[in-house]
């Protein structure tokens, strides 16, 4: 069989090649006219950032603070259709830059835009907007307090039997950097709640979450300011709403320095008045009793013992009624009291030093008129060898050669049998210092 030798001519006698080489010739000519002949196409290209360039503003050491949705803008590109498409032309090939001049002033300044294309086949034939307003000023950062707020009245977050407290913010000062002229016009920083309605009545102490609020003179310039002590995750702002509920209680006092005998059993004692309204925290304060005061038993005596406890922050501060003072009263007229007319032997001097020698003057000083509280029969049974004195010499004078006078630290009842016996009053003592 021989073999058919390929002849380029016979090609152009075959219909399907002369099909397809049509098509691909007729592409190639409408390609080559596209190209080289047809109109320039427009497209409008959006979200294209402004570059600011403030190096001349620098000089004054001003910042340049500005909206950040003002900083895109839109450009119209003009080009061969080709050229222009999505797929090789895009934002990244547009350069807009507001150019800035020499500043000395703080404030807003209205900047002209210009733009252009990295392609030159393609050129920039629009701008909107074609300015941006640019705030410049130096920038500074200042301390400020904060203070809570929330969107309600007190009376409306509660209800009967109920009261809110100040509310208190999660941060006592905050750091807010921003134009100077700005941060200098801010009067307050609050950290504000807004309380939803599902929220109330409250009946307990709450946290909110808050936003952070700028109180100003003047307004302008405000979206610039911002605050590095708040972030919305790892420091956000909040704001805690003290609740407390009202309850009656008694009224109390506390003993120190007291005996055995009432360290588990107090002595009885009338407060006037006996009861009063407190509000309280229904989450945390389960007591049943407000204290008023604080009785030392070394200031009391065989007798009716009184004291006046005027109310003040320390026994007043939840007291929710018009109360000034509290009156105490302590009977122990029943007891008996022993007064020992000479210095016990049994002193010790505390903090001494080894260089000294200290020496207790007889003829001075209230330790040897001590006056002992108790029973009868207690009383009967102690003998000055039961007490203990101590003198604490640590400011003493070690120059001064004359005795000096010094408050006794304590004086206690050494015998542990005589569980109701006090030492009553206060004394001093004179101490000689002289060099070994």
């Amino acid at each position: 069989m021989k073999s058919r030798k390929f002849s380029f001519e016979n090609l152009f006698y075959n219909n399907k090649f002369l099909l397809v080489f049509s098509l691909l010739l007729a592409f190639a000519l409408w390609t080559a006219v596209k190209v080289n002949f047809s109109e320039n196409s427009t497209r409008t290209i959006s979200d294209v950032k402004v570059t600011i360039d403030s190096s001349l503003a620098q000089v004054n050491d001003f910042v340049t603070f500005v909206n950040d949705e003002d900083l895109y803008v839109d450009v119209t590109v003009s080009g061969k259709s080709y050229d222009i498409s999505s797929s090789s032309f895009s934002k990244t090939n547009i350069i807009v830059e507001a150019a800035t001049g020499y500043v000395d002033t703080a404030g807003y300044k209205v900047i002209n835009l210009t733009a252009r294309s990295d392609d030159t086949d393609v050129s920039v034939t629009g701008l909107y907007p074609s300015t941006i307003t640019v705030f410049y000023d130096r920038e500074i950062t200042d301390t400020f307090n904060v203070e809570a707020k929330v969107n309600k009245a007190f009376d409306e977050l509660t209800t009967d039997g109920y009261v809110v407290g100040q509310p208190v913010a999660s941060m006592s000062t905050v750091d807010v950097s921003g134009p100077a002229t700005v941060v200098q016009n801010i009067n307050k920083v609050y950290f504000e709640a807004e309380i939803d309605e599902k929220e109330i009545p409250l009946t307990a102490t709450k946290d909110f979450s808050a936003k952070l609020v700028y109180e100003l003179n003047n307004e302008t310039g405000s979206q610039f300011l911002s605050c590095a002590s708040v972030d919305e995750e790892t420091n956000p702002a909040s704001i805690t709403i003290p609740v407390s509920a009202f309850k009656t209680v008694s009224t109390a006092v506390k003993f120190v320095n007291q005996p055995s005998e009432y360290e588990n059993d107090p002595p009885k004692f009338t407060i006037s008045p006996s009861q009063v309204k407190i509000s309280y925290n229904p989450l945390e304060d389960e007591s049943e009793a407000l204290n008023v005061g604080t009785i030392d038993f070394r200031k009391l005596d065989n007798s009716v013992n009184k004291f006046t406890f005027k109310v003040d922050e320390t026994n007043g501060a939840n007291i929710a009624e018009e109360i000034e003072k509290f009156d105490v009263t302590i009977d122990f007229s029943s007891l008996s009291k022993k007064v020992f007319s000479q210095i016990p032997a049994n002193v010790v001097i505390l903090n001494q030093s080894n260089d000294y020698e200290y020496t207790i003057d007889n003829k001075k000083g209230t330790i040897d008129e001590i006056t002992v509280i108790g029973s009868a029969d207690e009383l009967e049974k102690i003998t000055a060898d039961d007490l203990q004195i101590e003198i604490n010499v640590s400011k003493l004078d070690l120059e001064k050669t004359a005795a000096q006078k010094i408050r006794v630290s304590n004086i206690s009842i050494m015998n542990k049998d005589l569980k109701g016996c006090w030492i009553y009053g206060e004394y001093t003592a004179y101490v000689s210092v002289v060099k070994k």
